[in-house]
């Protein structure tokens, strides 16, 4: 999650362009291919990551927690909350500042920053309601226990179809919620988690294609440079060369 302060900038998600300026919020996810471009500076910015798990915790209400995990083709993730943006700015100064305190991880701790991002996503609410991707029905919970699964699990290899008999589905039908809540199938949900994990060691280690390969859960180097550049449009290498060559002009 972005909050623009100052400056303007174009995100760049799942080819698609969005202009965010000052008083933006933006919700990306970290299973789309992202990149963001500055426009205009001086570019000041807070940013918030948060797991699948902190967010059921710090987002109870399934209403303001969609824009993360309920992302339908088509949906925008670029908020105005400049008619309302001092105080935006100021919950989000608080999150930054609870996530930079060492006692955070505590249960006070956790009360406040959800406290804080509760009233961050409300304001966007009441802003741009119509605009939120709500489900249509409750969650399915076996769908959420097999995403948690995969998450926790990507890297081993994984029986989509023993997974679904585990929760008394059947693949098809498991295929056809996982694509209503999630978004993407089981078997694109694995792939996703396994090439943002890849691409995360690819620019922080020194770990060779093969290596990331097989921390990655896939079967071998060149299923796992196929699939990267299916997903990327990129080999492994030369991902790694692009990012590499970006943060040296930075």
């Amino acid at each position: 999650m972005i909050y623009v302060e100052a400056g303007a900038i174009e995100i760049h998600i799942q080819e698609k362009n969005y202009p965010a300026g000052p008083g933006s919020l933006i919700f990306l996810n970290k299973l789309e291919e992202h990149s963001l471009t500055v426009r205009s500076e001086p570019y000041r910015r807070y940013f918030a990551q948060f797991s699948p798990e902190d967010l059921e915790h710090l987002l109870p209400e399934p209403k303001l927690r969609a824009v993360f995990i309920n992302r339908p083709d088509g949906f925008c993730p670029v908020f105005d909350l400049s008619p309302v943006s001092e105080q935006a700015q100021m919950l989000c100064a608080g999150l930054l500042t609870e996530y930079r305190t060492p006692a955070s991880p505590d249960k006070m701790g956790r009360l406040y920053s959800s406290a804080l991002l509760t009233q961050l996503l409300i304001l966007c609410y009441r802003l741009h309601g119509a605009l939120f991707p709500l489900p249509k029905r409750p969650v399915n919970h076996a769908v959420f226990e097999i995403r948690r699964y995969i998450e926790r699990h990507f890297t081993e290899e994984i029986n989509i179809s023993a997974l679904a008999q585990e929760y008394f589905l059947s693949p098809c039908y498991l295929s056809h919620c996982f694509r209503e809540w999630i978004g993407c199938s089981p078997k694109q949900y694995v792939m996703r988690n396994r090439i943002s994990s890849a691409k995360e060691l690819l620019l922080h280690t020194a770990l060779t294609v093969t290596e990331v390969a097989q921390r990655c859960g896939f079967s071998d180097a060149n299923n796992f440079i196929r699939s990267f550049k299916q997903e990327c449009r990129a080999t492994p290498g030369q991902y790694r060369r692009r990012l590499t060559a970006e943060q040296a002009i930075e």
